[in-house]
């Protein structure tokens, strides 16, 4: 059976009127996806404009539990376990190639899910929620485990699934390029990602906690351009991904300096 490409995401009502220019974005893509799907709360209000878009693209519309930013993905994976989900945020905008570079990683990585920018915590490359490449497989039977327990516990997704993964053997690595543009002003929005840094650490101890010490590879990502292992920190990303609320690489360099013993000392106990 072939791979098909899935592209899943999910909305609510501060963001539902997003839907179309977002995924304008996808249909004009250099690969299109096989199938778009939009995994939205069973009280979730469609706009009439965003309804007929939907039913104007043939796009699948699910009504589900609301897990939040969880039923952006795991509704569908397990939907289509065999295929290529990759998802999606609906406040950003994607270039043309974006499903082409996925697929062309995937080909030549087939066992890895695939992140598409250089977010890491705690040194492992992480899942991005704006946009990344997953199957079912590489949760394995942890798959079932993201269970209502876990959502109301890791308030990070991202961490959950990047977790997960590492823990099955399928570490995250990623695309050759950053693929994402924050929609203009939509920062300004309550989001699912708030308080973003305290969810990730949260998230983070409350797993550790509940499956015992991370796999080795944790610590470590691999990066697919540079075909070497690099350890890196979270705020380095935040520079990146242009965050304001961290001033430059250069206050993350000083940082890390400081910083490097515990980081040392983290390493250490985990191993």
């Amino acid at each position: 059976m072939n791979e098909r490409v899935i592209v899943s995401l999910t909305t609510y009502n501060k963001r539902v009127d997003n839907i179309p220019v977002v995924l304008d974005t996808i249909f004009s893509q250099t690969v299109c996806p096989d199938r778009v799907v939009i995994n939205l709360s069973l009280n979730e209000y469609i706009p009439e404009s965003v309804r007929q878009y939907i039913d104007n693209h043939d796009i699948e519309m699910s009504f589900v539990k609301d897990t939040k930013v969880y039923k952006k993905l795991i509704p569908t994976l397990k939907r289509y376990p065999d295929d290529c989900v990759i998802s999606i945020d609906d406040d950003f905008l994607y270039p043309k190639t974006m499903i082409e570079d996925f697929m062309s990683t995937h080909d030549q990585y087939p066992h890895y899910p695939i992140s598409g920018n250089r977010e890491v915590v705690n040194g492992m490359q992480c899942h991005c929620g704006c946009a990344s490449l997953t199957k079912a497989e590489f949760f394995g039977r942890y798959l079932d485990q993201i269970d209502d327990t876990i959502m109301d516990n890791c308030p990070s997704d991202d961490m959950v699934y990047t977790y997960f993964s590492n823990m099955n053997g399928h570490p995250y690595i990623r695309t050759r390029d950053l693929y994402f543009t924050n929609m203009p002003g939509y920062n300004e929005v309550d989001s699912y990602s708030s308080k973003y840094k305290g969810g990730i650490i949260k998230t983070f101890d409350y797993l550790n906690m509940r499956f015992g010490a991370c796999p080795n590879n944790l610590w470590k990502y691999y990066n697919v351009g540079l075909g070497s292992q690099i350890i890196t920190d979270i705020l380095e990303s935040y520079v990146e991904m242009g965050r304001n609320d961290v001033r430059s690489t250069f206050t993350y360099r000083i940082g890390a300096w400081f910083l490097k013993p515990i980081t040392l000392f983290r390493s250490a106990w985990h191993d």
